[in-house]
C-alpha cells in the first residue's frame, strides 16, 4: 500500500494530466496568468492576501469609517492590535491547508463526524448567502452614486463574477480578485492625503469613552476581524493552489502576514481619513461616505475614491465568500475534487452548480428589495454564531494529530491562542445578540 505522500504525488500528477487535456480542449487552458513574465508576481501573491483583502468589504470599511467619524482616533490603537489576532487565525488555516491537502470542512469531517461538518458548513451556507447579499448591495451602492439602477449594477457584477470563475483557472481568479482588492488602497491614499499631525492622533488615540455607542463600535471592529468564511476559503484555496512543500508553508505564512498587515492598513486609513475631517456625523451608507469626501475631493473625485475602495472591496469578497461556501459544501456532501476550479463546468458539474446557486441566490435576494439594514444585522448574528465554530474547530484541527508534530502548534503558544480566541469568540458572539436585541 502506497504511503498518503506517495499517494498524494499520484493524484497531483493524474490531475495534472487531465487537466492540461481538458483545458486544451474546453478553453481553461493555462492563460496569460501563468505566463513567465507574470510569474513574479504570482509569486507574491496567494491565498492569504486574497482572504485578508476580501475581509476588508464595504461593510468592514464603513465600520472603520464610523469609528473614525464618531470617535476620531480612539479605536486606532484596537486596529493595530487585531493584526496579530487576524494573522494568527489565518496561519492556522496554512497549516492545516498545505499538511492535510483538505479543506476545512473536508478535516472536520474526517476528524468528527458528517454530523459536525453538516452542522458547521449549513451554518456557513446561511451566512455565505447573507454576505454574498451585502456584498452585493455594497456593488449596487457604487452603482447608485453612478446613476446605475439596483438591478443594472446587480447583474452587471453577478456576470462578471460568475464568467470569471467560469472561464478560469484559480490562480487567475486569484490574480484578478486580488487586484479588486488593491483598489481599497484609496483610503491609505486619503489618509496621507489629510495627514493629520501625529501629535493630535497620538492624544486621540488615547482618549477614554464610555458611551454605550462606543463600546459597541469596539465589538463591531473585533467581531469583525476573524470572519468565518476566511477560515474555510483560505484552507481550500491553498489546496488548489497546489501548495503542498515546507517552502510553501514558509512563503504562505508570509504571505498572511502581509496581508493581515495590508487589511488592517486599510482599515486605519478609512478610520483616520473620516477622523481628520473632523466630520462627526453618523455614516449610514456609502452615500454619506461620498458626502464627506465632497469639501476635500470635490464631487468626481470623491465618487472615484469611494467607488474604488467599496467596489474593489466588494468584488473581491464576493470571489471569496462564493467561493468559500461552495468549497464546503462540495466537501461536506463528498464529491469534493480538489482542482473543481481548474477544470471546465462540464468537468465539474456539482461544483459549478453549487457556485451559481450561491450567486444568484444573493443577487435574487437583493432584487426583490430585501431590508438591508436588517440583512446586515442578521449577517453580524451569523458571524456571531458561526465564528466561535469555526475558531473552535480550528484550533482543535491545528493542536491534534490532524498535524505533524513539527508544525502542530502546542506548549505556551497553544495557551496564547486559546486565551485570544476564546476573547474573540465571547465579543463575537455577544455583539452578535446585542445588535440583534438593540434593533
Amino acid at each position: 500500500m502506497s504511503s498518503p505522500a506517495q499517494a498524494l504525488e499520484e493524484t497531483e500528477a493524474g490531475h495534472e494530466a487531465l487537466n492540461e487535456r481538458s483545458h486544451l480542449a474546453n478553453g481553461k487552458g493555462k492563460g496569460w496568468a501563468e505566463e513567465p513574465y507574470l510569474a513574479w508576481t504570482l509569486g507574491v501573491f496567494g491565498p492569504g492576501l486574497f482572504v485578508c483583502l476580501a475581509d476588508t468589504d464595504a461593510g468592514c470599511l464603513l465600520v472603520a469609517a464610523q469609528s473614525g467619524a464618531r470617535w476620531g482616533y480612539s479605536l486606532l490603537p484596537l486596529q493595530v492590535f487585531l493584526i496579530p489576532v487576524l494573522f494568527m487565525a489565518q496561519d492556522l488555516t496554512v497549516r492545516l491547508g498545505i499538511c492535510t491537502q483538505q479543506g476545512h470542512a473536508a478535516c472536520i469531517r474526517d476528524h468528527f463526524g458528517y454530523g459536525w461538518c453538516w452542522f458547521a458548513t449549513l451554518l456557513l451556507l446561511v451566512e455565505c448567502t447573507a454576505a454574498m447579499v451585502s456584498e452585493m448591495s455594497g456593488i449596487a451602492a457604487v452603482g447608485r452614486l453612478w446613476g446605475m439602477s439596483l438591478s443594472t449594477s446587480t447583474f452587471l457584477a453577478a456576470a462578471v463574477i460568475i464568467s470569471l470563475v467560469c472561464s478560469l483557472r484559480y490562480k487567475q481568479v486569484e490574480f484578478i480578485g486580488i487586484c479588486f482588492g488593491l483598489f481599497e488602497l484609496a483610503f491609505v491614499f486619503t489618509m496621507f492625503w489629510y495627514h493629520p499631525p501625529l501629535s493630535d492622533v497620538w492624544q486621540g488615540s488615547w482618549q477614554p469613552h464610555d458611551d454605550p455607542e462606543f463600546v459597541k463600535l469596539i465589538s463591531a471592529n473585533i467581531g469583525a476581524v476573524i470572519m468565518p468564511w476566511m477560515i474555510y476559503f483560505q484552507q481550500s484555496a491553498i489546496v488548489a493552489r497546489r501548495l503542498t512543500t515546507g517552502k510553501d508553508l514558509s512563503e504562505e505564512r508570509a504571505g498572511t502576514l502581509v496581508g493581515s498587515i495590508l487589511t488592517q492598513l486599510i482599515m486605519i486609513g478609512a478610520l483616520v481619513t473620516m477622523a481628520a475631517t473632523k466630520n462627526h456625523r453618523n455614516l449610514k451608507n456609502i452615500n454619506d461616505l461620498y458626502l464627506a469626501f465632497i469639501p476635500a475631493f470635490g464631487i468626481t473625485m470623491s465618487k472615484v475614491i469611494v467607488s474604488m475602495a467599496m467596489l474593489g472591496g466588494s468584488l473581491c469578497a464576493a470571489f471569496v465568500v462564493s467561493l468559500a461556501a461552495t468549497w464546503a459544501l462540495c466537501e461536506a456532501a463528498g464529491v469534493e475534487d480538489r482542482f473543481a476550479l481548474d477544470q471546465s463546468p462540464r468537468e465539474a458539474p456539482f461544483f459549478y452548480s453549487s457556485f451559481l446557486a450561491v450567486v444568484l441566490l444573493g443577487v435574487l435576494i437583493l432584487v426583490t428589495g430585501v431590508n438591508t439594514v436588517k440583512l446586515n444585522i442578521m449577517v453580524e448574528l451569523l458571524d456571531g454564531l458561526l465564528m466561535p465554530v469555526a475558531v473552535g474547530f480550528l484550533f482543535l484541527l491545528a493542536t491534534s494529530e490532524a498535524l505533524p508534530p513539527d508544525v502542530r502548534v502546542k506548549g505556551f503558544y497553544k495557551w496564547l491562542l486559546a486565551v485570544i480566541f476564546t476573547g474573540v469568540a465571547c465579543v463575537s458572539l455577544g455583539s452578535g445578540f446585542v445588535s440583534l436585541v438593540a434593533n
